[in-house]
């Protein structure tokens, strides 16, 4: 009896081993139908373009970052970067990558011809496929200037990504090609070239109107690649026009979603995120969009989709290898390279935020040129001179120094406004900014109007215009009105009197409408996530299915999108009204 009852268990324990097997022998397992990877903004730049690190002073006296960049893309250890993710790709069951635009920094022909070199040769010892579109960065202006037009991306990347395509778009890069188990890639090239801005035109529109119908025939489902964002991804972004979003977003996206092309994967605000939207018709569309991988936090996709779901996991590059990095580092930087990437990418970015003070005054001469204020003139130097007030401003520490001139911090300067900077360990106000907006570049932020680093950035903003306000002459203000033609704009007071109104009514009245009705409305979504789903690790429906949404979709119909906007403006007047009661 007992050897039975031994017998029996051991037979029960042997199926419980071998169930698993035989489910997996017999059904395929829970293997995806596709995956893929996304990595985006590569802003590749070979190392022979750039000056020695030990030599980049962009950001003077910093002992580690001197070499940011306003961008802060980590463009001397791209390599080294771009070598991790592909070495990761390699190593997976993936057989695809998308990279949705911004290959190049600036378009240059040895830009391009060096990571297409990097990709052809990855390909040559993997077999794996590589499928790219242009971004607004790749194709910028005339061959004639040292960078490629139309024909010579084509012919620079015609065996990545464009020897796979099944249709070509004439006049731009777009193009379709087989992936597995019935999905097919669409690839659109939406850029204007020699613009940053992005547009699908009526004929392009056309074409992809006759790929989907081609996909219906031959029962494939298709999923979308293309650079600029094809729904909005925080709360003012359409405000910009096509600069980031694709030109008429809600009238395109609104015809994707009904043609059944409900996954779009796009790049360019190097920010991880992801939104949904729902068509008049009930049809629904996501737009998954990839921050850079040479940029904090140096992200990227794995994509998997199957009859059951489609999810996304966003992964890191947490490591290189530093026998990649050009000569230049000093030992401090190496050890935290080595040691801790994200750290040192992290203060990279910071860094190259701040850096941006720097950079102001060189901006006079662009924003002259707008302006129409020709060099030499009364409107060019005031123009300068406000320039260099607004960097002096940024520069300034947030917190006072014992035993320093009187008014060189910004703490000191709210004071003098009657606001009290609270008490944090962020350095200054651009440090503190990129404290803020880094969390919109990693996904899944989590800030609200009211935590501590909100409060105190609008402190510090506040103080920066009351300080730019105080410095900047009346009489200056008024010649570049005059200059805009905005004569009935000027201040008819002294410069003395006009000091006293900028320390006490502006901070009291002006500053306070601003930063509720300009600054708060901008950072919505920025400092948090605006819109369902979640942004980086999430399962999401298959092609065929609708699950319940929880969070707010983003507004593409007439209805949502107008009475949004009609919300606001009441609003906005109702706030504006309270703060200018309560001074």
């Amino acid at each position: 009896m007992k050897k039975t009852i031994k017998s029996v268990v051991c037979i029960l324990m042997i199926n419980a081993l071998l169930l698993p097997a035989i489910i997996v022998a017999g059904f395929g397992g829970n293997e995806p139908d596709l995956s893929f990877f996304v990595a985006s903004d590569i802003h590749y730049r070979p190392q022979s373009s750039l000056m020695p690190v030990d030599q980049n002073n962009s950001l003077p006296g910093d002992p580690l970052f001197s070499h940011t960049n306003t961008k802060s893309a980590l463009t001397y250890e791209a390599d080294a970067i771009i070598d991790e993710f592909l070495s990761r790709f390699e190593a997976s069951s993936s057989k695809y990558l998308l990279i949705p635009g911004d290959i190049s920094e600036d378009g240059h022909w040895d830009e391009h011809l060096g990571i297409a070199q990097k990709l052809r040769d990855f390909k040559a010892r993997t077999n794996k496929k590589i499928f790219i579109i242009p971004g607004n960065h790749d194709i910028r202006t005339s061959a004639s200037q040292n960078r490629l037009d139309l024909s010579g991306f084509l012919d620079v990347y015609s065996d990545i990504g464009y020897d796979e395509t099944l249709a070509r778009h004439e006049g731009s890069a777009s193009y379709t090609a087989e992936l597995e188990d019935g999905y097919r890639l669409l690839a659109i090239d939406a850029c204007i070239y020699r613009e940053d801005g992005s547009r699908i035109s009526p004929d392009l529109l056309k074409w992809i109107e006759e790929q989907v119908t081609t996909a219906k025939r031959d029962g494939k489902k298709l999923i979308g690649m293309v650079h600029h964002s094809v729904l909005g991804h925080f709360g003012i972004q359409s405000i910009a026009g096509n600069l980031l979003c694709i030109d008429n977003y809600r009238s395109n996206a609104t015809q994707f979603a009904d043609w059944g092309i409900k996954y779009f994967f796009t790049g360019h605000e190097h920010a991880n995120d992801i939104s949904t939207a729902v068509s008049k018709k009930g049809n629904r569309i996501f737009d998954v969009e990839t921050g850079s991988l040479i940029t904090y936090p140096n992200a990227y996709r794995e994509v998997s989709f199957s009859d059951t779901a489609v999810n996304i996991e966003t992964k890191y590059i947490d490591r290189i290898d530093v026998s990649l990095l050009p000569d230049g580092y000093n030992g401090a930087q190496l050890s935290l390279i080595e040691n801790d990437f994200p750290a040192y990418s992290l203060g990279y970015y910071k860094a190259g935020i701040k850096s941006c003070a720097y950079e102001i005054p060189k901006a006079t001469k662009k924003l002259a040129e707008k302006l129409k204020f020709s060099e030499g003139t009364k409107e060019f130097d005031a123009l300068g001179e406000v320039m260099n007030t607004l960097s002096e401003a940024l520069r300034m520490p947030m917190y006072d120094t014992e035993g320093t001139p009187e008014t060189d911090s910004v703490e000191e300067i709210a004071e003098k406004a009657g606001i009290t900077i609270e008490r944090s360990s962020y350095t200054g106000v651009l440090d503190l900014a990129a404290a803020v907006y880094s969390g919109h570049y990693a996904g899944d932020e989590n800030l609200d109007f009211y935590s501590p680093e909100f409060r105190l950035l609008g402190q510090s903003i506040n103080a920066v215009l009351v300080y730019a306000l105080m410095n900047v002459p009346v009489r200056t203000a008024n010649i570049l009105f005059n200059g805009m033609n905005l004569t009935d704009r000027g201040f008819a007071v002294s410069d003395k009197i006009y000091g006293t109104v900028a320390k006490t009514l502006y901070m009291k009245s002006a500053a306070k409408v601003i930063f509720k009705e300009l600054i708060r409305p901008a950072a919505d979504g920025i400092i948090n996530d605006w819109s369902a789903p979640g942004d980086l690790n999430v399962s999401l429906e298959p092609y065929g299915e609708k699950w319940a949404l929880s969070g707010l979709s983003v507004a593409i119909t007439d209805f949502s999108y107008f009475f949004g906007i009609i919300f606001r403006f009441f609003a906005a007047l109702i706030n504006g009204f309270k703060a200018l009661v309560a001074v």
